[in-house]
């Protein structure tokens, strides 16, 4: 399951191992004062699973997610496990079901790797942990309730100071951002928090500057090294102002007053009025921060239909779909592999580890497969060299220490994270459970292997192989699919407008999409496979994304028939033309506007992936 995710609010690297200690123990406390006996130890468990998904972005959002996210979480925990107490056949085909879906959460958005992560580990948590007694079934589910009520509190009170500060940060960030991904991170956040217009004006503002800031930083080498020093300054000028811009976005106060050089008078063609476009994009975020309107809107700028989405994601050809029948089929050979093992305390660490190792692409499955491999054994002798030197009794405390230090390595060093889960799980297994841990030890490590062994077949051995292009050939395919899709449109908008089936248009563009984003995706291999061209492809995928929703608010919101075709029309020339493109079409409205310069700045971060793809 893909565990990364961009985080874009919440607590620091430093406050989360705090936060999860803090709300774990919590939990506990409040489970045994409410009467839920050895369930408690669910609860707070379930609450872990729901602080990997609680903060994503800024408070209203994540609200609106965890109000949905938490009835799932209580019904993925209990469910099942109930469940098993009439058909344990019945219960593993359930959990197969549920590991399939959460794999498939990420088709949603990146927002949503952290939500399917935090149900299929509470699923499967859930299903196998074994409690020191029995719990009846009010207690399986107020536990994960409780659990989740609990995060909720923490989620609202950790962001009642500033509840759309990591909005203001994201739309602020691409003001700053060197990558063409800034924009995506941007719209998504603004989107998802009500959409206020002060900031929607940032965005569009925003969205001018970046794009003359790259086609200038380009224009900069065909000039001569007079012209082109004056130019890099003038740009340096600007890169100034937009931080400065940036930082009065995010912290409230009112931007400095702008030092803008003089425009060099020898520029050549339109080189002038991009600098003057530039400037114009920043006086409109400096117009918004004076003004600060916070009342929301309703734009289509980056706009998803999530069901559309899915649906189209249901299909062979789509590598979101593989992973997760890949997840299913792996996780079904674990639950029956535990199903032969009633009562062990460690099969949830087992079923989860074959969970964790399984991710979309080959690499960062071995990469999770050598950090629990290297973690467990490094685990291993540390908690060899401490029964050596202390008694048994030593083993709880130990490894509750360990519990805390591996919360805090949990991010940046997973195999410090997974040696100091092995001291824990053993230490408290042997413990509470009275048992040799020299055994308990040895079947832990096996367990984890079988788990690694696991997750590496389901992540290589089944994926059918097949020739793939090259990077370029990719980028080419798909910057040809996306002009041919927008060149059906515009022909289809020669006929009557009352006439035309827009709806039906967007739909064919989404199928078609679906198709160039799985041929962006999918798997390089062998000399292609660099950083430069997984970031190129990514970033190529964005543009195209970001063109295809783009279009789609014009279609269905761009309220000027002539001026969708007329934007169209230089879309298309725009993604066939190699030199410089020409000016978009003057919008009318704000909506136009923050639609057609979206669409520009998709044109030129389209152009700046395709030209750091490595030629192999």
């Amino acid at each position: 399951m893909s565990t990364s995710a961009p985080r874009s609010g919440g607590p620091s690297a430093l406050m989360l191992p705090v936060m999860m200690i803090v709300v774990i123990g919590g939990v506990a406390g409040l489970g045994f004062l409410a009467g839920l006996g050895p369930a408690a130890v669910l609860g707070a468990l379930s609450a872990m699973f729901c602080l990997i998904a609680a903060f994503g972005g800024a408070l209203w959002p994540d609200l609106k997610l965890l109000a949905v996210f938490a009835p799932a979480m209580v019904l993925v925990v209990a469910g099942p496990r109930l469940l098993a107490e009439v058909s344990v056949a019945a219960a593993i085909a359930v959990l197969t079901v549920i590991v399939f879906a959460v794999a498939l959460l990420p088709t949603f958005g990146p927002r949503f790797i952290t939500v399917g992560l935090g149900l299929g580990m509470g699923a499967l948590f859930g299903y196998a942990f074994q409690t020191t007694g029995t719990a009846s079934v009010w207690q399986v589910v107020f536990a994960p309730a409780l659990g989740a009520a609990v995060v909720i509190v923490c989620r609202l009170l950790l962001g009642l100071r500033d509840p759309d500060k990591p909005t203001r940060t994201a739309v602020a960030g691409m003001l700053t951002a060197t990558d063409v991904r800034g924009p995506d991170a941007a719209i998504r956040a603004w989107r998802g928090d009500r959409q206020r217009k002060w900031l929607g004006q940032v965005l569009d503002g925003g969205l001018r500057y970046r794009t003359k800031l790259f086609l200038l930083t380009d224009r900069v080498h065909q000039l001569d090294e007079a012209l082109a020093t004056e130019l890099r300054a003038l740009l340096d000028a600007a890169k100034a102002e937009a931080a400065a811009l940036a930082a009065a976005v995010v912290d409230g106060s009112a931007p400095p007053a702008p030092e803008r050089p003089a425009t060099p008078a020898e520029l050549p063609g339109e080189t002038s009025a991009m600098v003057v476009t530039l400037w114009d994009g920043l006086d409109r975020v400096r117009t918004a921060l004076t003004d600060r309107d916070r009342t929301p809107t309703e734009s289509r700028l980056g706009a998803e239909y999530p069901g559309e989405r899915l649906i189209e994601a249901i299909s062979w050809q789509s590598a979101q779909f593989r992973h997760a029948l890949r997840c299913a089929l792996g996780v079904l050979l674990a639950l029956l592999i535990a199903a032969q093992r009633p009562g062990d305390p460690l099969m949830p660490s087992f079923l989860m580890a074959v969970f964790m190792i399984m991710q979309p692409d080959w690499r960062a499955s071995a990469l999770k497969a050598w950090q629990r491999s290297a973690g467990t054994l490094l685990g291993a002798l540390a908690l060899v060299a401490v029964l050596w030197v202390l008694p048994q009794a030593a083993l709880m405390p130990i490894g509750l220490v360990a519990m805390m230090i591996g919360f805090g390595f949990q991010q940046r060093y997973p195999i410090i994270f997974n040696g100091c889960m092995v001291l824990m799980l053993v230490g408290m297994n042997a413990t509470t459970r009275h048992l040799d841990p020299g055994p308990v030890l040895v079947e832990y490590v096996l367990l984890i292997l079988l788990a690694v062994g696991i997750g590496l077949l389901f992540g290589f051995a089944v994926v059918p192989g097949m020739r793939t292009p090259s990077p370029l050939e990719r980028l080419r395919r798909a910057t040809e699919g996306a002009r041919a899709g927008l060149t059906a449109i515009t022909e289809r908008l020669g006929q009557s407008w009352a006439e035309l089936d827009v709806r039906a248009l967007i739909r064919d563009q989404r199928r078609s999409a679906a198709r160039l984003h799985e041929l962006l995706g999918g798997q390089l291999k062998g000399r292609d496979d660099t950083e430069v061209n997984r970031t190129a492809l990514a970033q190529a995928d964005d543009a195209l994304r970001g063109l295809r929703s783009g279009t789609a608010g014009l279609l269905m919101h761009g309220g000027d028939p002539a001026l969708t075709r007329d934007t169209l029309d230089w879309l298309v020339r725009a993604l066939e033309e190699t030199g410089q493109a020409a000016e978009p079409p003057e919008p009318r409205t704000e909506e136009q506007r923050l639609l057609i310069d979206s669409l520009a700045a998709d044109v030129v971060g389209l152009r700046r992936a395709t030209s750091m793809i490595s030629p192999g």
